[in-house]
């Protein structure tokens, strides 16, 4: 009985170890105490757009928990205020809306229960004096991939969340140091140095959708890029028929586009421009 017992307790030990081998692998930290779910960084994300881009997907997740967290080792997670969206119809008059995804020229909306891009210049929000050339701003984190925003106008305060590079925010109140905005229903401040400012609506711009082989209804998910470069950081996979807003193209087969709150690029092959799609029916 006891030759059997000895033989037991490494086995345990052996079962633990692999556990613990297989968790260590589906989930990482960053070094501020991030978290990437999805792999360890070396796995190649297998969605259509031919880049063979060696970067996959990853989450980072920082969910804001029901109520403040005691001070620990890692940073302090709170929950951000909300901000009221109003649109205005063509007969000046407001209507409440939820605002899903953030553009410079368009944004996804809730209105009336139904999902729909409007013009972002005619969504009124609070906002205290910001000039017109930096209401709008994309997260500018390449080396990270993420930024930070914290619940004041430090980094020493509690930490609303972190939100990966070429997001596009709302620029609410512009700092020296901190600029206060709103990004993916959050609100907060961000170290200045940290954003873009974009340009706000542009004439004559066009509008497409994300295609495969020039069909917008395909089932195909295509990447889209932090820049207009083989290997860049991808930001999400999109799937075909997503509304874009395009910006210029480049000679080398890259476009500029906003699509789904994100300022990226994606290849022109997968770009179906609305006025073709028209054509087409």
């Amino acid at each position: 009985m006891q030759h059997g017992t000895h033989l037991r307790v490494p086995a345990l030990l052996i079962c633990l170890i692999l556990l613990f081998a297989v968790c260590a692998h589906a989930v990482t930290y960053t070094e501020d105490g991030g978290m990437i779910v999805g792999g360890d960084g070396n796995d190649d994300f297998s969605v259509v757009d031919g880049t063979n881009s060696s970067y996959s997907e990853q989450t980072i997740v920082t969910p804001p928990p029901e109520s403040p967290q005691e001070k620990g080792p890692g940073p302090t997670f709170v929950k951000s205020e909300k901000m009221d969206f109003y649109f205005m119809l063509e007969d000046g008059s407001m209507e409440c809306a939820e605002m899903i995804s953030a553009g410079t020229v368009h944004s996804l909306v809730e209105l009336n229960g139904e999902k729909t891009y409007v013009d972002t210049c005619r969504l009124m929000y609070e906002i205290d004096e910001v000039p017109d050339e930096r209401r709008y701003a994309m997260i500018n984190a390449q080396k990270s991939g993420y930024a930070t925003l914290f619940n004041r106008a430090s980094s020493k305060s509690d930490v609303v969340g972190r939100f990966m590079t070429n997001r596009i925010c709302l620029v609410l109140d512009v700092g020296e140091k901190f600029t206060r905005i709103w990004v993916d229903d959050s609100v907060g401040y961000i170290a200045t140095s940290s954003l873009t400012f974009l340009e706000g609506r542009v004439e004559n711009l066009v509008t497409a959708q994300v295609s495969y082989n020039g069909k917008t209804k395909s089932g195909n998910r295509i990447n889209i890029h932090m820049n207009g470069k083989n290997k860049s950081r991808i930001l999400e996979d999109l799937p075909c028929g997503t509304h874009m807003t395009v910006f210029s193209t480049t000679e080398d087969g890259w476009t500029e586009i906003e699509a789904n709150g994100w300022h990226a690029w994606i290849l022109s092959e997968y770009v179906t421009y609305d006025s073709e799609e028209t054509a087409s029916e």
